[in-house]
């Protein structure tokens, strides 16, 4: 078995690159080790990527690089995956949206490594997590004090976003709580690029034509016929290659010598088995989508996003996820894990959006947000693949699928559709939509980002509110409402946050948490297979405050619930 590890290490300025040994080994105290040998390359931003060979399935290991000088690095772990014959337990997390004006993220405190017996607070030892886009944002953060930085250029120099990315790991002016730096040395990551590793600007569409203007309004780019795509430009390549060389991936390429959009590209997307209960499909849904539809106010998710030609992941990738889906489901693999940068979920009106208010009997000069699936979603700009996609899920009988995604920066748990009736335009008719049965998505985060900070009445009643108006705008508009039904196969021990009934009612409240920087925790059990789901957060904070976290921690579990699933495991 072979695992990526990654580093970066900066002898003071040394333009040259220079080696280092990793030491992995199943002790802590590394009595023992295999040690690889990587190199720190200034062509790369001295970072380091190692490939761990020969190590066993199903175990923690410890890490560490060692320096010519003799240094050494802090230590990281990770566990590898189970063989795919044993029924063994996996606990994963994920999120996303790390904003530098919300540094030093309070809400990761929780998720670090204590080895068994050691003082710790708010332990996870997580088998692996999932960072589901915006690992950075290319904007201003800070008020230009120490270790906050400006804004990135809108012409994208890799320099540039070498500094946002080191920005990270380092702690802000009010204190030394390292923000990512202990969170990502904690456990395996796996990490998907969104809209902002990609300055969210033209290159956010690596499927455009390479000329595409950003924020186009003309029709004639929804479509990319041209045989040559943003993707192929200067300025994607940067921003990937500053991506990649801060991320622990491997690199290889697609061959998919019938598709041109998607042929020599960039290979992002995998699946990856844990166990013979779960698999975790990893997509790319930026190089290869079409291009994000606009007018003159904003998105434009009108008929244009009903275009059967436009594409999210490009006819390579939805076949292979489809594929995938159904192999899973014929070598009887329970939970089907697939992470998406962007929802696939419907929240809003086909083509329209709402606005939802907080507090109660709708408090004025508090907070109001646009609901509407924009156009960077699935439902939003990419309607006709979103619906093949469902639809496959639903025809041949896969179940158990778990769409993970972040991006809209508010929690929600919400069931999936398709549609079977469309008008003269290809547009879906509200009245067809029919469940996929057992699908349903995780939207998590923000881990720190703007949008939950709108919202500083954090009481109980507020938050009703706020989910009982989002839910009724949906229901009145026959939009399936927010949360999971209350009678969902085998859905038991929902908990939320302030509500003592959430079992006995299941309402909309106990599955959305619009105010709070949070995570997600999932587990599956060995044998049943049961799927536990908690949303572990902290109240929002205003932005530009920079709060250290307090010992213990301040996370909290927000929501939670559990689906028991049929398996043929023997106990």
């Amino acid at each position: 078995m072979v695992r990526p590890l990654w580093t970066r290490a900066d002898q003071a300025g040394n333009p040259a690159a220079f080696g280092l040994i990793a030491e992995v080994s199943t002790d802590p105290n590394f009595g023992s080790v295999k040690s690889f040998v990587g190199f720190a390359d200034p062509m790369h931003d001295h970072t380091v990527h190692v490939r761990a060979a020969l190590l066993q399935s199903g175990t923690r290991y410890y890490y560490r690089f060692l320096a010519k000088d003799l240094t050494l690095s802090q230590v990281g772990t990770f566990v590898t995956v189970p063989d795919p014959s044993v029924h063994a337990a996996v606990h994963l997390g994920f999120t996303g949206d790390a904003d530098g004006l919300m540094r030093p993220y309070v809400a990761t405190s929780s998720v670090h490594f204590t080895p068994p017996g050691a003082p710790g607070f708010g332990t996870q030892n997580f088998d692996y997590f999932v960072w589901l886009g915006d690992t950075i944002y290319e904007t201003e953060s800070g008020q230009g004090t120490p270790n906050e930085s400006p804004a990135v250029s809108n012409t994208p120099t890799i320099t540039d976003y070498w500094r946002k990315y080191r920005e990270q790991f380092i702690p802000v002016s009010t204190g030394p709580y390292p923000g990512l730096l202990t969170f990502f040395s904690s456990t395996a990551h796996y990490t998907l690029l969104d809209n902002h590793e990609l300055g969210n600007r033209q290159f956010i569409n690596g499927g455009a034509p390479a000329n595409a203007p950003f924020n186009t309004t003309d029709p004639s780019f929804d479509v990319n016929t041209t045989g040559s795509y943003m993707h192929g430009t200067a300025g994607f390549k940067v921003l990937t290659q500053a991506y990649t060389d801060y991320q622990p991936i491997r690199v290889s390429t697609v061959g998919a010598p019938n598709d041109p959009r998607s042929d020599g590209t960039q290979k992002l997307y995998f699946a990856q088995q844990w166990g013979a209960n779960s698999i975790f499909f990893n997509l790319d849904d930026r190089t290869n989508r079409d291009i994000r539809l606009r007018n003159a106010s904003g998105d434009d998710n009108g008929t244009r996003a009903d275009n059967p030609q436009r594409t999210m992941l490009g006819a390579t990738q939805l076949q292979w996820c489809e594929q995938g889906l159904l192999a899973a489901q014929q070598q009887g693999i329970t939970w089907k894990f697939v992470a998406v940068s962007s929802p696939i979920d419907q929240i809003g009106p086909i083509g329209g959006s709402f606005t939802i208010t907080n507090g109660p009997n709708n408090t004025p000069n508090t907070y109001s947000t646009t609901e509407s699936d924009g156009g960077k979603s699935w439902m939003g700009g990419y309607r006709p693949e979103r619906n093949q996609l469902l639809k496959f899920i639903a025809d041949n009988h896969i179940e158990h699928v778990v769409f993970l995604s972040t991006d809209d920066h508010q929690v929600r748990i919400n069931e999936l559709g398709y549609f079977t009736q469309f008008d003269a335009n290809n547009t879906p008719l509200q009245s067809s939509y029919v469940r996929v049965p057992g699908t349903f998505e995780i939207v998590a985060g923000p881990i720190g980002a703007t949008g939950p900070d709108g919202i500083t009445d954090h009481s109980f009643p507020n938050i009703l509110t706020i989910a009982q108006n989002f839910a009724a705008q949906q229901t009145a508009r026959g939009i399936d409402p927010i949360g999971l039904d209350p009678t969902f196969p085998g859905l038991h021990s929902v908990f939320r946050e302030g509500d003592p009934s959430a079992d006995l009612i299941r309402q909309p409240f106990d599955f959305y948490s619009p105010d709070t920087f949070n995570y997600a925790v999932i587990d599956v059990d060995a044998c049943p297979p049961t799927l536990s789901v908690a949303l572990y957060g902290i109240n929002s904070y205003a932005v530009n405050t920079f709060p250290q976290p307090p010992n213990p921690s301040p996370v909290r579990k927000i929501l939670s619930f559990e689906i028991d699933a049929d398996s043929n495991c023997a106990p």
